[in-house]
């Protein structure tokens, strides 16, 4: 007898999410503009680099006569770990993840040496120089790899030269100052790169989950979306699994009672899905695969009326929603959030409604700073009027349909129904 915990996990092991969907939408570092981010900021670094090194150079002389090397053992301590790291990353794409902590620890080397080397030569106006270089190495790690990490590691590194020019404060005057911004100049520019990268990536992952579900506008009215095509594949196995053991005698005749349970679990999982596949549209597959919408997004369909829309008014209203849902609400007001109410009107001919009433109620955000491009959205879907409110407003489409469109969706459905009897 098979254990269903076991059944569970084979139609695991066999349905898994496109690879190329999951791939799309993940990947904002490689693709989508991501790369020429890295270059600009890779090239930015190696800038402000230069500008320390120039700097060092200028400051050789200050260094105490018979102290060597100087600043040089920091700047080759330097060299040598962004050469392993240029190195590694042209042989593998993937940096593995103990190079790249070995990589990071590297880095205090140079930092070590910087400061014992500057340490109480600050009123001569000799500041670390490889030790701040050594922040910059960091703004095209946090653009490829993730931002926390590297910030963190450049707070460490201005901490430490800020602690090196206050422990001088008390032989320094004017100097203290040129310390001070040394030491934040270790971590300002890695703090812009961070900014820079998470508007960049909030950005893509808004037009890229926009472009996943937009896909939906084009499905007949009543569709089976993506995430119900998962859960029906799953049943599907799960129903053939239990019938190829009950076939091939490893489950006897009557069911025992755990098989029993599971037929039944099986069966009623189906005739839900199935009820509300007469209701489901490419609205609320829309809003239920889309990362963005689900969780600010209700929909209010119960006739699944939506469905009656042309693909151009379904464009409308998808992009509408999107850009209401990417406004980003004040810390202090109340959540986002967007439901949308969908009604056939009163106005019926022999071929069905003539109409369909939307109402969109919008909390959280104020009607002032809503997007221009919504209204126009908003317009082709049909004539609206927006409605103010305490909490926010609500904008009322009336939307006239193509009678042909529901004709076809009717006798579509009423052939089904004769098959079926």
């Amino acid at each position: 007898m098979n254990d269903p915990d076991e059944a569970s996990a084979r139609s695991q092991l066999q349905f898994r999410r496109p690879a190329r969907s999951a791939r799309a939408a993940g990947d904002v570092r490689e693709s989508h503009g991501g790369r020429r981010l890295a270059t600009g900021i890779t090239i930015a670094a190696a800038l402000v680099i230069l500008a320390h090194l120039t700097h060092s150079i200028a400051l050789d002389p200050y260094y105490t006569p018979g102290r060597w090397p100087g600043p040089w053992a920091a700047w080759i301590a330097l060299a040598i770990v962004v050469a392993i790291g240029v190195v590694s990353r042209l042989i593998s794409r993937n940096l593995p993840g103990w190079l790249y902590v070995l990589l990071l620890l590297g880095l205090i080397a140079p930092v070590w040496l910087d400061v014992s080397e500057t340490a109480g030569l600050l009123d001569d106006g000799v500041t670390p120089t490889a030790a701040a270089a050594a922040g910059a190495v960091l703004m095209p790690v946090a653009a490829i790899r993730g931002s926390k990490i590297p910030l963190a590691v450049a707070a460490a590194i201005a901490l430490v030269l800020g602690i090196e020019a206050l422990l001088q404060s008390d032989s320094t005057n004017m100097y203290m100052v040129s310390g001070v911004v040394v030491a934040a100049s270790a971590f300002f520019p890695v703090l812009l790169v961070t900014f820079a990268v998470s508007g960049f990536r909030r950005l893509v992952g808004l037009e890229l989950d926009l472009s996943l579900v937009q896909s939906t506008v084009s499905t007949p009215r009543s569709a089976v979306g993506m995430r119900a095509s998962e859960e029906l594949a799953q049943l599907d196995f799960d129903a053939e699994t239990l019938l190829e053991d009950v076939g091939s005698g490893r489950i006897a005749i009557p069911l025992p009672p755990d098989a029993a349970e599971r037929a039944g679990t099986l069966a009623a999982r189906l005739r839900v899905r199935l009820i509300e596949g007469r209701t489901d549209t490419w609205l609320r597959h829309a809003v239920t695969e889309s990362a963005l919408l689900s969780e600010r997004v209700t929909v209010d369909d119960p006739t699944g009326c939506a469905g009656l829309l042309s693909q151009a008014k379904r464009d409308g209203l998808l992009l509408a929603l999107w850009l209401l849902v990417a406004q980003r609400p004040k810390s202090t007001a109340q959540p986002l959030s967007v439901h949308v109410r969908c009604r056939e009107t009163t106005d019926v001919t022999e071929s069905g409604p003539t109409g369909v009433d939307l109402s969109i109620l919008v909390s959280g955000v104020p009607r002032r700073r809503v997007d221009p491009a919504t209204w126009d959205a908003i317009g082709s879907v049909g004539v609206h009027d927006v409605v103010p409110g305490a909490e926010g407003f609500r904008i009322d489409i009336a939307c006239r349909i193509d009678p042909n469109l529901h004709a076809g969706s009717s006798s579509a459905r009423s052939g089904r129904q004769i098959e079926g009897n």
